[in-house]
């Protein structure tokens, strides 16, 4: 066996699991507008997808300021890869995480303690309406 191959790791409106374990990512994007801060967005979604493991293996998610040590969540856990040519998906539903303010976040995601792959999430504030203007 190689190293671990992130196949994607994706920000999302949804994640929808049907019946038959196929997975719909509905709704990617990078980046969050926010009118203040700190701020709470509606529930969103993480989707990742690793290949090339195999046997028992810890993983994490993390997200972080990008300029900084602190991090606004982090998540794990254990995955029992039976084939090293599957695929392996995971999801996470993010709810009530506090943006403190506008700059770039980046999560990473490791396997084993060693990071395989990251994305960034930028925050931007929204420009306010000018009063009077609808």
């Amino acid at each position: 066996m190689g190293e671990p191959v992130l196949v994607g790791l994706l920000f999302a409106d949804r994640v929808i699991t049907e019946n038959n374990g196929k997975k719909s990512v509905i709704g990617t994007f990078n980046r969050f507008l926010a009118p203040n801060f700190p701020m709470i967005f509606p529930p969103w979604f993480i989707y990742a997808a690793i290949t090339n493991l195999d046997g028992k293996h810890e993983f994490s998610l993390s997200l972080g300021e990008d300029d900084s040590e602190r991090l606004l969540f982090s998540l794990g856990g254990g995955l029992d890869c039976p084939d090293a040519g599957n695929v392996i998906e995971l999801e996470a539903a993010l709810a009530n995480i506090a943006f403190p303010g506008p700059g770039k976040y980046v999560l990473t995601f490791q396997i084993d303690n060693f990071p395989i792959g990251s994305r960034i999430l930028t925050v931007d504030r929204a420009n306010p309406q000018p009063a009077g203007n609808t």
